[in-house]
């Protein structure tokens, strides 16, 4: 079996709910060993997080420590890296770079499962960071949330990741679902730390992609999948 190192943090919950994803995934399909994993904790700055999150700003030192993570996991013994993390995937290409090992990307692997679903139009939620550099823009017909609910969304997601969340929080998050809905056959989670608030499938009777649960699913079959001589 493979070693996955994940660089993780973004926020230290959703991390915490991927990893145990990734073992009961790999319980079920495996049911013999539980698989090597190496995290790699970002020690990002509450401040620079916030400002990265809700105004795509910060970009240099972000990328500092994303990749240091990257290069820390390849010294420890990973085979491949994952990135729960959407719009640290502004990054994705760096990061890449920085190592010699494959990163696993959040948003190529969100785009082949919507495909399997043939789904043609989605609604995007997401950090404003996400949608301000269209990671998904190029592959998927969208719909976004109106300026309000997007700069609503960067507010949630901040304090999503920072343990902040209240029950206000939730309905206006399924409020923005039921808007940006109408408009769409699909909703698309695309910030992992939003399956805290919105289960997969669990909201009224539209199809909800989670980019995590994708990512674990993704992660789980190269973990299992033979090493190269």
């Amino acid at each position: 079996m493979k070693t996955v190192g994940i660089i993780g943090g973004l926020g230290p919950e959703t991390t915490a709910k991927f990893y145990m994803q990734i073992i009961s995934l790999c319980q079920k399909k495996n049911n013999v060993n539980r698989p090597p994993i190496l995290i790699s904790n970002v020690p990002m700055p509450f401040a620079l997080e916030e400002k990265f999150i809700k105004e795509g700003e910060g970009k240099k030192e972000c990328l500092s420590l994303l990749t240091n993570s990257a290069r820390q996991l390849e010294k420890g013994g990973a085979d491949f890296i994952v990135i729960p993390c959407n719009t640290a995937h502004v990054f994705i290409n760096e990061i890449r770079l920085s190592v010699n090992i494959p990163v696993i990307s959040i948003i190529d692997e969100t785009v082949k499962a919507i495909d399997r679903k043939n789904v043609k139009k989605i609604g995007l939620l997401s950090t404003p960071a996400t949608i301000k550099n269209k990671l998904f823009d190029k592959k998927l017909d969208i719909v976004l949330p109106n300026k309000t609910e997007q700069k609503q969304m960067g507010t949630i997601i901040n304090k999503l990741i920072n343990n902040h969340q209240t029950l206000r929080d939730k309905q206006a998050l399924f409020g923005i679902v039921d808007t940006v809905s109408k408009k769409s056959g699909a909703i698309l989670l695309a910030c992992t730390d939003l399956q805290l608030l919105i289960p997969e499938n669990k909201h009224h009777k539209i199809e909800i992609f989670d980019t995590m649960k994708i990512l674990a699913d993704a992660t789980v079959k190269e973990l299992l999948s033979l090493k190269s001589p």
